[in-house]
């Protein structure tokens, strides 16, 4: 049978003869190019979800931190009803605390592991909080005593006594490296600041009745990885003024 004889049919069948080997090489080549853009996007899209997602605690931590911070060294001091209250009786010796004392504190054998301890009364319902964010509902006048410091497992946690009872220590912020403390003392009796003092150069000038500010120190860390332009960490320093010191 010559080409002239091969019928219509015939002729369509070659024409449609299977795909080739290379032409099958190729096609695999151009999917494995479009697959590995595709797994190179993913993982950079997983490691910018992932460094936000971190990035976005350790500034949850950082607030929490600075909140509790502020809150127990304002209130340091405080007690209700100045009328039938002075400070000696409504702010009772405590541990290292002296009867009307408002603060104290300890200078770390090394360094970032200061503690800050502060002391205020507060009446029922009047919604002044520890540093565990509890206030008193007890109906009666209650004296928190809030001892701040760095955990062995870098935590920031918090030593509560409530009115002379059972010491609680609860870890509140993690990621934290650091504690330092320094306080604003006015160490000539002009009613300002002059130094700014360790808690050990305090205790040793006798000068807790004269500090007026602390300014804190915290170091945190987070895990972002050996990205290049990431940061492991962050460091505060935040002053903060006692409302309920004369």
């Amino acid at each position: 049978m010559n080409a002239k004889s091969m019928t219509p049919r015939m002729r369509s069948g070659r024409r449609q003869a299977g795909t080739s080997l290379v032409e099958i090489l190729i096609a695999m080549v151009i999917a494995l190019f479009i697959m590995s853009g595709v797994v190179v996007m993913f993982v950079n899209m997983q490691k910018t979800f992932t460094s936000q997602d971190q990035l976005a605690q350790l500034q949850d931590s950082e607030r929490l931190a600075l909140t509790i911070l502020t809150n127990v060294v304002q209130q340091a001091g405080y007690f209700p009803n100045p009328v039938i209250n002075t400070a000696l009786s409504a702010l009772p010796a405590s541990g290292s605390l002296s009867a009307a004392q408002v603060m104290t504190g300890t200078t770390g054998a090394s360094a970032g592991t200061d503690t800050l301890t502060t002391q205020f009364a507060t009446a029922s319902g009047d919604g002044n909080m520890n540093c565990l964010g509890q206030a008193n509902t007890t109906g009666s006048q209650q004296v928190y005593v809030n001892t701040l410091s760095i955990s062995p497992n870098n935590e920031l946690q918090c030593t509560l006594t409530v009115s002379g009872g059972t010491p609680t220590t609860v870890p509140l912020v993690s990621g934290v490296t650091w504690l330092s403390v320094l306080y604003g003392t006015d160490t000539n009796g002009n009613g300002y600041n002059d130094s700014y003092l360790t808690a050990a150069q305090v205790t040793a000038g006798g000068y807790w009745a004269q500090v007026h500010s602390v300014q804190v120190t915290l170091k945190f860390t987070t895990q972002f990885g050996n990205q290049v332009g990431q940061a492991n960490g962050s460091t505060w320093v935040q002053t903060i003024s006692l409302k309920n010191q004369p």
